[in-house]
């Protein structure tokens, strides 16, 4: 793996990935719900990979991911709804898996890495018909001296490039150049020896890789007793994730001070599930910390709860209650309850364990569709 030092620190582990607590930690607005969220931002937190939006938050209409090291676009085909995607600031190289965003009208990839070679694959977003406004101000691309035609040409749904207004005269001109710009730039390209159609083909992707990381790492210079990489996406990625670690190490030695001080005593074990008035008020709690996922089924059918709470624990120390609006699990005396985005319905709600990973998952069959999966089961 590649490794990176600075200030004494360590780097040799990925940085941690999208998950379904990060997001939630994101949504408050929404009252935590993850499956109707219609917007999020997930800026500034050094993430290397899109995964798992496109499956939690399906009705996404703007997605803020700038200002990280995202390398490739991808996991993103299920938004069908997504109308604005900010990737500025990150590693992406090629214009890709977007075709299915069905209503994208705009798109920020402003101060990332997309070469020359990254305008021909350009033509993966003439899918998005919605497509108004495109930013790649700050991408290497923008310094070809035939860029501005050559985007517009491809692209003759824009009305908007780099914040500049698309003049029909322009678009014109755009147009009839098409053919010899991309003559021209495909001739460059084999010139200096990269080839023209690995960048058409949008399903072979450029991606560094950790010896790559590894590689540059070794490549720095030392001036003014700070270290110097090559300017490239495994630099922005290696320097993400030494500080990743250090804040890391200074929250961890900061959380080492508090609980050294004020000493807090642990949340006291709970020994049943508690009655909960009618007129109550629901509130999520994650007492036991657990890294669940609450999912719907592909067919949209039913809510998953999947809990890993291990393959040794005593099926006896956990409690199942499912409300039409609500869940609760006690688990070792720790209590996870979470509200429902749809009401369910509870005799028809299934609880069972993983049989290879012990995971505790709960179906939980929509109010007025799907079928009957047997009675919810606990303790």
């Amino acid at each position: 793996t590649g490794r990176g030092r600075r200030g004494g620190v360590v780097v040799s582990a990925k940085m941690a990935p999208i998950t379904e607590q990060m997001i939630r930690q994101r949504c408050e607005h929404n009252e935590g719900i993850v499956t109707t969220l219609e917007e999020i931002s997930l800026h500034q937190l050094n993430i290397e990979k899109i995964e798992v939006i496109g499956v939690l938050c399906k009705r996404l209409k703007i997605l803020l991911l700038q200002s990280n090291v995202i390398g490739k676009i991808q996991n993103l085909h299920k938004l069908k709804d997504l109308e604005y995607l900010n990737l500025a600031l990150n590693n992406v190289q090629k214009i890709e898996n977007l075709q299915r965003c069905e209503f994208l009208g705009k798109l920020d990839l402003t101060l990332n890495f997309v070469a020359k070679q990254g305008l021909l694959s350009l033509h993966s977003l003439r899918a998005n018909v919605h497509l108004k406004e495109l930013y790649l101000v700050g991408n290497p691309c923008a310094d070809w001296s035939g860029y501005r035609d050559f985007v517009i040409a491809t692209l003759p749904t824009l009305e908007k490039l780099d914040g500049e207004e698309v003049k029909p005269s322009e678009r014109i001109r755009a147009k009839q150049r098409l053919r010899e710009l991309t003559e021209r730039l495909r001739g460059e390209l084999v010139g200096e020896g990269l080839d023209p159609d690995a960048w058409i083909d949008v399903e072979i992707p450029p991606e560094y890789d950790e010896d790559e990381l590894e590689v540059i790492d070794s490549q720095f210079e030392e001036r003014d007793g700070e270290k110097h990489r090559p300017w490239c996406p495994a630099t922005r990625v290696l320097e993400a994730r030494e500080n990743e670690a250090e804040e890391r190490a200074a929250e961890e030695k900061k959380r080492g001070e508090r609980d050294r001080i004020f000493d807090k005593p642990p949340a006291p074990r709970r020994e049943r599930l508690e009655e909960v008035d009618e007129n109550q008020r629901i509130y999520n709690k994650n007492e036991g910390r657990w890294d669940f996922t609450l999912l719907d089924t592909e067919d949209d059918s039913s809510v998953v709860l999947t809990v890993p709470v291990g393959k040794f624990l005593d099926t006896s120390l956990i409690e199942a209650d499912v409300q039409p609006t609500y869940v609760r699990l006690l688990i070792k005396g720790k209590l996870l309850q979470l509200t429902l985005h749809e009401e369910v319905m509870p005799d028809s709600s299934k609880c069972e364990r993983n049989k290879h990973t012990g995971s505790l998952v709960l179906t939980m069959p929509k109010a007025g569709r799907g079928p009957v999966v047997g009675k919810a089961k606990g303790g």
